[in-house]
């Protein structure tokens, strides 16, 4: 899949004024409505699209792989597995400018558990598994419906596969991320503006276990 030429454009654009700091929401309006970009380009490019600043900002907070052996990782549930849920269902990936790979998919109070659901959940723990976490710790937000369920199966995964660890439901997903592991695994702004450093697990999973090829942003 490759990107149109009007979006690969507003992209551009985009990125000039957030590099000179305007704000997010008034850049993705006037680059959206100066080619006449569809709700989707637009969401793309307020997920996807940063200044130089912020992008080198959030790529320092970054860490491989090898860093997670031996140290407790803290998993923005929701945020994570509506990632892998969408690399499974084989919709688009984009490689963000902050290095980050996400999809376009959210979830605001609504959600339902699929078997896509589960199995990105169970792929979330068998990864964790595989970079020898010490311990895995996954969190719901607890305003989101279905997160207790969710919170449950997560738990029952860590003990069927054999992983330290706990899985809950939180008012505040973004700030206890941030704080309750060595790394925290989200590609949500918030998370990433609080925590010292991140893994992109999803991306991980996307690229590494289902062989899915991000789309870039240039």
């Amino acid at each position: 899949m490759q990107l149109s030429t009007s979006l690969l454009k507003a992209i551009e654009d985009a990125r000039y004024l957030l590099s000179r700091g305007y704000k997010r929401e008034s850049v993705v309006r006037f680059v959206g409505d100066r080619y006449q970009l569809s709700k989707e380009e637009r969401l793309l490019i307020y997920r996807g699209v940063y200044g130089d600043i912020e992008a080198l900002s959030h790529k320092e907070k970054l860490v491989n792989a090898s860093y997670l052996q031996g140290r407790t990782l803290a998993v923005d549930g929701f945020n994570v597995m509506l990632t892998v849920e969408a690399a499974i269902r084989g919709l688009p990936l984009y490689l963000c400018d902050d290095g980050f790979i996400r999809d376009l998919s959210a979830v605001h109070g609504r959600f339902k558990i699929t078997p896509h659901s589960l199995q990105a959940l169970k792929l979330i723990v068998k990864r964790a598994k595989q970079h020898e976490v010490s311990q895995l710790i996954i969190l719901f937000d607890q305003p989101v419906s279905h997160s207790g369920e969710l919170s449950a199966e997560a738990r029952e995964l860590l003990k069927a596969l054999g992983v330290d660890g706990e899985a809950k439901t939180s008012r505040h997903v973004d700030v206890d991320v941030s704080k309750l592991g060595d790394i925290a695994a989200s590609s949500d702004c918030v998370v990433i503006e609080k925590a010292e450093k991140l893994f992109n697990l999803a991306g991980d999973i996307a690229v590494n276990m289902l062989k899915r090829k991000p789309i870039p942003l240039k």
